[in-house]
């Protein structure tokens, strides 16, 4: 929609918000403002289903894991930039921290460990085992961030306890698969999208999400070692798919993806490895990579997802550069969850 078409809906339809003029005739909206201006247009009829971020009744939640037992290939740092661009779009987001590192939850500013928050763990311990405490409903374990739009379940150093539990619990016959979608089950229909950020390692709590999900995005780094890892990680994951499919036998996924990461397209080496992917794996690669960015290390090191770093701190062709490598896979990971929907065609099934 563009401003002048935005303009005469402010005019014609009461009780849209305002925004504040600001010098040059220019008006601003806080996010808050424009998500408000969103849901009022669509319920006017001057949005079509197809760009309305949320979800229409018979509808599911996405339930997205990004998922690599590989090291450094940006997990967290694509989980938190890929919910803030789709909270900017519109979607109710609840990011799901099951990494004991919690760095996605640091990213957020929520830090159980240190603030005495209820974190994942307390979520889905174990009443048999442990110190007997209870578990806390997942609705006390929800956070919300300063982000409008993303809610949050701290990860925290905890979650290594849920692994000794689990091994326990099991060899009493107590299940552990449906215990992220147990609790999950209670509060998703609030939620748009739910997005799961994991440790790079096997876990039970990793097999748990895996069995809570119905979309997976696979971040890869740009480097034939990652590409060989990729290899043995889809047959480990293949295996734990099968595992799961005997406890769940209509277990399905929406999508499952792969994302190109850490990704430098100077680089004769990096791009000739994206041309041999792209040409093995086709559609299963996302079309967008997510670049090599010193905006993205700043950020990284300055504790902030793209969105919040000051974009005059780099060259305006280094931070559009990554703001469209950002905005593009959010808008490919949008179009999955509307073909999900139902709301529009899977082009790869049309063609």
């Amino acid at each position: 929609m563009n401003y002048n078409t935005l303009r005469h809906h402010l005019k014609t339809i009461e009780g849209l918000p305002e925004g504040i003029m600001e010098p040059g005739n220019r008006r601003t909206f806080s996010l808050d403002e424009i998500h408000e201006i969103q849901a009022r247009l669509y319920e006017a009829g001057k949005i079509t289903p197809e760009m309305f971020p949320g979800k229409l009744e018979g509808e599911h939640t996405s339930k997205l894991l990004i998922y690599n037992l590989k090291g450094g290939v940006s997990k967290t740092s694509t989980a938190a930039n890929l919910s803030q661009f789709l909270a900017v779009r519109g979607f109710k987001v609840l990011v799901v921290d099951l990494d004991p590192q919690a760095s996605c939850s640091d990213l957020f500013d929520i830090q159980a460990d240190l603030d005495g928050l209820p974190s994942i763990y307390d979520v889905l311990r174990y009443e048999e085992e442990g110190d007997g405490e209870l578990r806390v409903p997942i609705t006390d374990a929800i956070q919300a961030t300063y982000f409008p739009n993303i809610d949050i379940i701290p990860g925290s150093i905890a979650l290594t306890e849920f692994e000794y539990e689990t091994a326990s619990a099991a060899a009493q016959g107590v299940p552990f698969y449906s215990r992220i979608s147990e609790a999950l089950s209670l509060v998703e229909d609030a939620y748009d999208v739910v997005i799961f950020d994991t440790p790079p390692h096997m876990s039970f709590c990793v097999i748990a999400a895996l069995y809570a999900s119905n979309s997976m995005l696979i971040p890869l780094s740009a480097g034939m070692l990652d590409v060989v890892s990729l290899v043995k990680f889809l047959d480990l994951a293949s295996s734990t798919l099968r595992s799961i499919e005997e406890v769940d036998p209509n277990k399905r996924f929406d999508f499952i993806r792969i994302l190109l990461t850490r990704y430098s397209p100077s680089d004769p080496a990096q791009l000739g490895l994206a041309s041999f992917l792209r040409n093995t794996l086709g559609t299963s690669m996302l079309n967008m990579d997510f670049l090599a960015s010193t905006a993205i290390a700043d950020a990284g090191n300055t504790m902030n997802p793209l969105l919040e770093v000051d974009p005059s701190s780099f060259t305006r062709k280094t931070y559009d550069r990554i703001l469209e490598s950002l905005h593009g896979i959010a808008m490919e990971i949008e179009e999955e969850v509307m073909i999900s929907r139902g709301r529009i065609a899977d082009k790869n099934e049309v063609s």
